[in-house]
């Protein structure tokens, strides 16, 4: 019997082609026959030159049969990161970086002189008050990290006194104060200070007034806060619990008790990644206890009074909605809540009768606007909702009712405020945008009006420049926002270099913010675009709930659409576009570049989430279940199966320059991702691919790098997209362009002649022969 056409087209496709339409598919009758027919996942065992390729890293013939799958991983190897055949074949992969930057070194200078002048400046934060003491971070421009200094409240011209020094802590930068938490009177200081960039941080205590430390010191914190008692004669935290589900408690500090000793005041409820923090409201009498599962933003919260050793009242269980206390006034509780309110509101209930059926909404939910924050100040309500993704201030009474906007002097910009009394009638913001950073305004409540206290005294701002929202499509028509920050005179005509910023995930937010190293792409002519992805923040719980575990796909869908749409409105062209993404960024660029090679000139991959299969069993990757899902779980592996980026390199596959950067210290996203992936494309992808990596040492996820070690990766990085994507200034890639295609015409031009005089040689030898032939003269 003749084979069907369509079985035999099934019969020719590569197991790449099958793996994605089974996995495509709805019902198990589909899987088990994908499991019969053994299609692997993941790439097949490297061969002798593909290793080579790859700088001949530690790999094995590991085979891991998951939820019936063979899922391949023969660089298992690498996840053995202080292994000296491991740590030799990164100093290699280093090298190979080097060598493809070797030449750029006027390029590098030029960013570093930049970037130099940018940071070597002096700096301070807001003033923080705390009892009589005002408390601020500084740098005098030429050190690697702020100092935390004090000065009196009432004298703000007062030279300040240096509390903390990481600079002196640690004269090789790779120390940096992570958090400091003055008591409510300001006389004593907890800070933080964590060692090559690690989660994992040290807590001491010092005497405001002395400047010495107390003998409480307490190692082994992660993400947890300080919460100090009233009458500052100790603190609550959180701290892990160190159980194999990698929980953390809120425990209890008394100064000069052994911190051994702490008692645990709330554990939170037997689940993996659930952890707990206390915090109190400034006009509140009772405390409360915030809950998570993972990075879930949808929290539990608890309370008690203030100073009890009453138990704890659930208020609300994790996983139904996000909700905040902002205030509470009269024996009510004012709270920022998603509950029935992707966008969010804000609600006022009693305590005594707590049930969320029985919250008044106060404000209700905005039809596009996300409710940010509340704060109450003078009898006002202060209410911040992103309004595409800038913040918009309005004043409230306590009723909820509107009463004026309070208009921003900076279009399109994010605030801070400095900490503040209840007696304040003028409140200190810090207000920056895309085009100048960190302004600092003093704002009158009764006038609600700003005045210009202090600028900022950076040497180079983008205040010349444009800035525009445009919208992109996605694939099933869902409109993707972007910024774009470029020069007017910047011409739209396809040439300009374009670095495409993205992250999508964890309700995170990408919003208005002046950089360093923006303002210097774009006043070198290049184009810096960031996309708001969905799986991000930026427009409420659905937004979020469309880019995270199956929905995943959204979110690199989305980041295409905006690279075709720059491509099609010419402000740029693929072989000038960079895209760019850190952590989950970093796992998005890497997804995307698979999927879509042809769109992209470069690519920057920073400590990356990788291999979708084995994320959580790294420190406290777990956490991140709420957008990966579970790979225990079989529906949440196939769908990860369909975009992880270790299991989707494609055999030959080409692709354009790719940059993946790690340190060798990240506890977060621990480096072997990266490896894997870079050894992975190395090997498999097409020989001529330039797949590069670059491991910093000493090093972690990003945070607490000391300026030295920035200002090298910052200008190292830029040489690569030089070096990938041709100059960055529009008028010199064009020159480059005519000279190319001018060299390429003389070429042309000398083969043409090499022909013709080779056609005309021919000619002779066939005519000589011809006549000698017919006995012609000569014979």
């Amino acid at each position: 019997m003749a084979q069907p056409e369509k079985n035999k087209k099934a019969k020719h496709q590569k197991p790449a082609q099958r793996i994605k339409k089974y996995l495509g598919r709805a019902g198990e009758n589909a899987r088990d026959a994908l499991r019969d027919k053994k299609i692997r996942i993941g790439s097949p065992p490297p061969s002798v030159e593909a290793l080579k390729r790859a700088l001949n890293p530690p790999h094995d013939n590991t085979v891991e049969k998951i939820h019936g799958y063979d899922v391949h991983d023969h660089f298992r190897p690498l996840e053995k990161i202080d292994d000296k055949n491991v740590t030799a074949w990164i100093d290699r992969q280093n090298e190979k970086f080097q060598d493809y930057i070797k030449g750029s070194e006027t390029a590098q200078k030029s960013v570093h002189r930049f970037m130099a002048q940018m940071w070597n400046r002096p700096s301070e934060s807001v003033p923080a008050a705390y009892g009589k003491y005002a408390f601020s971070h500084y740098n005098d421009g030429r050190s690697n990290h702020a100092v935390f200094q004090v000065r009196p409240k009432d004298d703000p011209k007062a030279e300040p006194r240096v509390l903390i020094d990481p600079n002196k802590i640690d004269p090789t930068g790779k120390t940096a104060l992570s958090g400091a938490f003055p008591s409510p009177d300001g006389t004593r200081v907890a800070y933080l200070l964590s060692e090559n960039g690690s989660d994992a941080k040290t807590l001491h205590v010092l005497d405001t007034q002395t400047g010495k430390h107390l003998s409480d010191k307490i190692d082994g914190f992660r993400f947890g806060n300080v919460a100090w008692d009233k009458d500052g004669k100790g603190f609550h935290y959180g701290y892990p619990m160190n159980d194999e589900k990698k929980r953390s408690f809120v425990k209890h500090h008394t100064l000069g008790d052994d911190v051994t000793k702490d008692a645990a005041v709330f554990e939170p409820k037997d689940a993996e990644m659930a952890s707990a923090g206390l915090f109190r409201l400034r006009t509140g009498k009772n405390e409360w206890i915030s809950t998570h599962i993972g990075t879930n933003p949808k929290n539990g919260l608890y309370y008690r009074p203030s100073g009890s050793d009453a138990p704890f009242k659930q208020l609300i269980d994790d996983g139904k909605a996000a909700i905040s206390p902002v205030a509470e006034i009269d024996g009510k509780i004012y709270a920022v809540t998603k509950l029935d309110a992707p966008k969010g509101r804000l609600v006022r209930f009693d305590l005594n009768d707590p049930a969320p059926e029985k919250w008044e909404t106060l404000i209700a939910e905005h039809p596009s606007d996300t409710l940010e924050s509340v704060f109450m100040q003078q009898g006002r309500l202060f209410v911040t909702h992103s309004h595409d993704t800038a913040d918009k201030l309005a004043v409230h009474d306590l009723d909820g009712k509107f009463q004026y906007d309070v208009k921003l002097p900076l279009p399109l910009a994010l605030f801070s405020i400095a900490k503040f009394t209840s007696q304040d009638k003028e409140l200190v913001f810090s207000i920056s945008n895309d085009q100048q950073s960190g302004n600092r305004y003093a704002y009158n409540i009764e006038k609600n009006d700003f005045k210009l206290i202090k600028k900022n005294t950076l040497p180079y701002d983008l205040t010349d420049c444009v800035v525009e929202r445009i919208t992109a499509t996605s694939k099933d028509g869902t409109k993707v926002p972007m910024t774009v920050i470029r020069h007017p005179d910047t011409k739209l005509d396809g040439s300009a270099a374009v670095k495409l910023y993205g992250y999508g995930g964890f309700d995170i937010p990408l919003t208005p913010a002046f950089s360093a190293g923006m303002a210097h792409w774009v006043k070198n002519g290049g184009i810096y675009v960031r996309a708001n992805l969905r799986g991000g923040g930026e427009f409420g719980q659905d937004w979020y709930d469309q880019g995270r575990c199956e929905n995943k796909q959204n979110v690199f869908d989305d980041f295409i659409a905006c690279a075709e749409h720059l491509i099609k409105k010419k402000y740029t062209s693929p072989k000038r576009v960079a895209i760019e993404g850190g952590s989950n960024g970093g796992l998005l660029t890497a997804a995307t570049v698979l999927q879509r090679p042809d769109l992209f000139g470069a690519i920057i991959s920073a400590v990356p989430v990788i291999d979708m299969f084995r994320f959580q069993l790294g420190t406290y990757g777990a956490a991140w279940k709420s957008d990966y899902g579970d790979p225990s779980i079989k529906k949440d592996f196939e769908v990860a199966a369909r975009y992880s980026p270790l299991h989707n390199v494609k055999n030959g596959a080409k692709f354009p320059a790719v940059l993946i950067k790690t340190g060798d210290h990240d506890d977060r996203v621990l480096p072997w991702h990266a490896y894997k992936f870079a050894a992975t494309m190395q090997a498999h992808g097409h020989p001529d691919n330039q797949i590069l990596l670059r491991v910093s040492k000493n090093t972690g996820h990003g945070a607490g790098k000391s300026q030295q070690d920035s200002l090298i990766e910052i200008a190292e990085t830029h040489a690569f997209l030089e070096k990938a994507l041709g100059p960055i200034d529009q008028n010199a890639y064009k020159a480059a362009l005519m000279k190319k295609a001018a060299a390429d015409h003389g070429t042309k031009s000398v083969f043409n002649t090499l022909a013709q005089r080779t056609a005309k040689l021919a000619e002779n030898v066939k005519n000589t022969i011809f006549r000698r032939k017919r006995g012609g003269p000569g014979a």
